[in-house]
């Protein structure tokens, strides 16, 4: 569910390429001086380097700002490429410069992703085999055999730092936006949900908050025990009919239906779809039958206007509809007069 991410691995990433450009910037400058002020000029190096230290520094100051975008990054990180395999090309074993190729890998895989890095690593790999093979071929095996397992060392150790970071990212996203009980998203999810839909949607949206009734009595009658229960299997009845993805739990016996559609009656009717559903349903606690029932408030949110609402606003709004659903009897749908 990426609409709901919390983006670690973004923030992450901009780190990593501020300190980058701001690294490699220096020391683009510093090498493109040299190569001009050298006994021997490389102009055609140096005006590369130089334009690449400009680069660094003008991407720095976007990412600083938020401002960058993935395509830029991947179009840095490709310059990059470019320009180490060139200085590798021109120059010969004895410079080191094939040491470059060697700070690669790890910036593909803090920069890029481990699915997007795979294919830049090991063609760069190749180019450095067949680049030591024509530089050198009496003394082939010995230098590509020493680069080989250097390369290879951090390949896997890139991939390895990468692939567990991303594991340990989704386990700390999952109980981060998961309710622990009931295994559906919580508040936070719904939060980072309507944001996604406030900001990126052209469709009207509407809140359903549900709110099961008289749930303290099935605590104090049977325990908490058989209130969880009732919890857990509501949650599947109410995902059922809205989708996984669009079930929030977001208090003690509250749960919050998030929905995108063409005319507001669609939430309308779905709600008194998930009503219909629990009270029919027969909820099983050590041989007894429970009856439950769930009354529904519903708000409205155009995404088409200008006005400003927040998520706690929208919840208000729902929220006096589910109250005036619980004064007129309870297991009832009620919704704003914009519906």
């Amino acid at each position: 569910m990426h609409e709901v991410e919390l983006d670690k691995t973004h923030r992450l990433r901009t780190k990593v390429l501020i300190w980058t450009c701001a690294l490699l910037g220096v020391i683009g400058l510093l090498l493109g001086v040299i190569n001009i002020l050298y006994i021997r000029p490389r102009p055609v190096l140096a005006s590369l380097q130089l334009g690449y230290a400009l680069l660094s520094f003008w991407l720095m100051r976007r990412a600083l700002s938020e401002q960058h975008q993935r395509w830029e990054t991947n179009l840095y990180v490709a310059g990059l490429s470019i320009l180490v395999m060139y200085v590798i090309y021109i120059s010969d074993l004895l410079g080191f410069l094939v040491c470059w190729a060697l700070v690669l890998p790890i910036l593909y895989y803090l920069m890029l992703g481990k699915k997007t890095a795979t294919i830049p690593t090991g063609m760069l790999l190749l180019f450095v085999w067949v680049d030591i093979y024509i530089k050198s071929p009496p003394f082939f095996w010995p230098v590509v055999v020493n680069f080989s397992c250097s390369y290879v060392l951090i390949w896997v150790i890139s991939y390895a730092y990468e692939n567990n970071r991303e594991r340990s990212e989704n386990e700390l996203q999952t109980l981060a936006l998961l309710d622990p009980l009931t295994q559906h998203y919580n508040r936070l999810a719904l939060s980072k949900r309507f944001q996604t839909f406030s900001q990126d949607s052209t469709m009207p949206m509407c809140i359903l908050l549900l709110d099961l009734d008289y749930f303290k009595a099935i605590n104090d009658t049977y325990g908490h025990e058989a209130g969880d229960i009732v919890l857990q299997e509501c949650a599947k009845k109410i995902s059922s009919v809205a989708g996984y993805n669009g079930t929030f739990r977001v208090g003690g016996e509250e749960f919050c239906v998030l929905v995108q559609v063409e005319h507001p009656r669609q939430a309308v009717e779905l709600a008194e779809s998930i009503r219909q559903l629990i009270s029919n349903t027969e909820f099983l606690f050590e041989n007894q039958t429970l009856a439950v029932t769930v009354s529904v408030g519903i708000a409205q949110f155009d995404t088409n206007t200008n006005t400003k609402v927040s998520l706690s606003n929208l919840l208000a709004k729902a929220d006096k509809q589910l109250y005036l659903a619980k004064d007129l009897g309870r297991n009832k749908v009620m919704f704003d007069a914009d519906c």
